[in-house]
Order: C-alpha cells, then sequence, then structure tokens
C-alpha cells in the first residue's frame, strides 16, 4: 500500500472515529435531556400533587375549626342551661325547705295556742293541805255522815252517807276537783255511772250519777277537766231529783269532801 492510500484510510478512518464520536455523545445528551426531562415533569407532578394536597388542607381546616367552634359553642350553652337548672332546683330546693320549715313553725305554734295544757301533765300529788274546786255549783241535799245516820228520801231509811249529794240539772258539767288519775269508769247501782280518780298519797275521789263521760281509764287529768255531764238519777236518788253523788277517800277510809272544798 502506498503512502497516499495509508493517508487516505488515517483520514477516513478518523473522520469515521469523530462520527461515531459525535453520534455517541448526541445519543449520550439525548439520554440525559430526557432523563432531565423525566425528572423534571415528576418534580413538577410532585410539587402539583403537594399544592392540592395543601389546598384540600386549607379548605378543610375553616371547616373543622368551624365545626369545633359551632360545638364548642352549642357545649358552652348547655353548661350554661345546666348551671340555670342546677341553681334554679337548688333555689326551689331551698325556698321548699324554708316553706317547710316555717309551715311547721306555724303550725307548732298552732298548737302550742290551742292545747297549752297538753305540753305539761297534771301532777298528782294531793295531800292534806290541797285545796279543792266544787266539781259542780249546787245545794248539798245529803251530807257525809259516817258518825251517825241520816235520812235518806228516796229510800225512807236512815243510814251513813260516806259521800255528798249536790243537786244539779240535768246535762251540768261535772269537773274534776282536782289533778287524778282515771283508776276506773264503772257502772254501780246506787251511783250511776261513777268516775273514780287516784289522786296520789292513798287519796281517791268518786263521782256519780254521770252520763257522756269524756275520760278513761289511765288518763291523767288536771284540775277543772270536764269529765262527763249530769245525767237522770238512779232509783236509789230518784226523790232528791238529779244530782251528783260526790264522795273522797283515804286509803280506802271514807272521808269528808267538804273538808278540802272552800
Amino acid at each position: 500500500m502506498t503512502r497516499k492510500e495509508r493517508t487516505i484510510r488515517i483520514v477516513v478512518n478518523g473522520a469515521l472515529l469523530a462520527v461515531i464520536v459525535a453520534l455517541g455523545i448526541a445519543v449520550y445528551q439525548s439520554g440525559s435531556e430526557g432523563r432531565k426531562q423525566k425528572e423534571l415533569a415528576q418534580q413538577k407532578e410532585t410539587q402539583w400533587e403537594e399544592e392540592q394536597a395543601k389546598l384540600s388542607e386549607e379548605e378543610e381546616e375553616p371547616m373543622v375549626d368551624a365545626d369545633t367552634s359551632q360545638v364548642e359553642a352549642e357545649m358552652s350553652e348547655d353548661a350554661q342551661m345546666d348551671s340555670s337548672s342546677e341553681e334554679l332546683a337548688q333555689e326551689d330546693s331551698e325556698t321548699a325547705e324554708w316553706e317547710t320549715a316555717e309551715a311547721k313553725t306555724q303550725q307548732e305554734s298552732v298548737e302550742m295556742e290551742q292545747e297549752p295544757a297538753a305540753a305539761a301533765i297534771p301532777v298528782v300529788d294531793f295531800t292534806e293541805d290541797t285545796l279543792m274546786i266544787w266539781p259542780l255549783s249546787g245545794d248539798v241535799l245529803l251530807d257525809y255522815s259516817m258518825d251517825q245516820t241520816i235520812y235518806h228520801p228516796t229510800l225512807d231509811v236512815y243510814k251513813y252517807s260516806p259521800g255528798i249529794v249536790i243537786s244539779a240539772a240535768e246535762g251540768s258539767e261535772v269537773l274534776a276537783a282536782a289533778n287524778g288519775m282515771v283508776e276506773s269508769v264503772r257502772e254501780d247501782a246506787e251511783t250511776g255511772t261513777t268516775v273514780t280518780l287516784d289522786m296520789g298519797n292513798g287519796y281517791r275521789a268518786s263521782y256519780g250519777q254521770l252520763e257522756n263521760v269524756l275520760v278513761q281509764e289511765g288518763q291523767t287529768v288536771g284540775q277543772s277537766t270536764i269529765l262527763g255531764y249530769v245525767a237522770q238519777p238512779t232509783k236509789y236518788y230518784s226523790v232528791e231529783g238529779t244530782n251528783l253523788y260526790f264522795a273522797m277517800s283515804k286509803d280506802g277510809t271514807p272521808i269528808d269532801p267538804i273538808t278540802y272544798l272552800p
């Protein structure tokens, strides 16, 4: 091969090499540019997604805040209503308690005014120095007499008299002559319905010829308490007319009631 041919080949090979290198560079640059564009597109897409997400969050946040504010406002109103209801309930309760206490006080005052004697139980302690009251007003038809006999008009006989007989209109009130405990309420053939009071210390008083008795056995009564009312006399005192039979005893022995009457 001649020198000229060798030179031409070298030039051709160099040109081919340059073309190959240029093509490689072009291909590389093209691939690199594609990757850059692809990365840029991905970055833009990512940025767009982030912006959309941010916009969505910004749109949702006011709604959440508004809903929260509304809920908090409603809860505040409910709390205020509950507080007001509790205060009203407490005021109503305090008012009701005050009214109840006031009504109870007024009732107790009325009861004390209406029943002043009910607050204290009468003292049953009769002695020789005790002064009684007359159980009713009237003339003494038959006196007490245990020393000698006296005349009894209805029976038309002379006999002892352990008590006194006091004239009275039918229906007259019969009062307790002194404090005492009702020992018995009994029916007696001679004195009819008879109430006996235990006055203490062995002293007793009997009230006969009664009707509509107002006391009962075991009851403690004070002086002037109404025991009952004068009834029609029994057959043993019919001539004497309507009357109260009144007798006293000490340790079972008859004593003169007049001694203790004013």
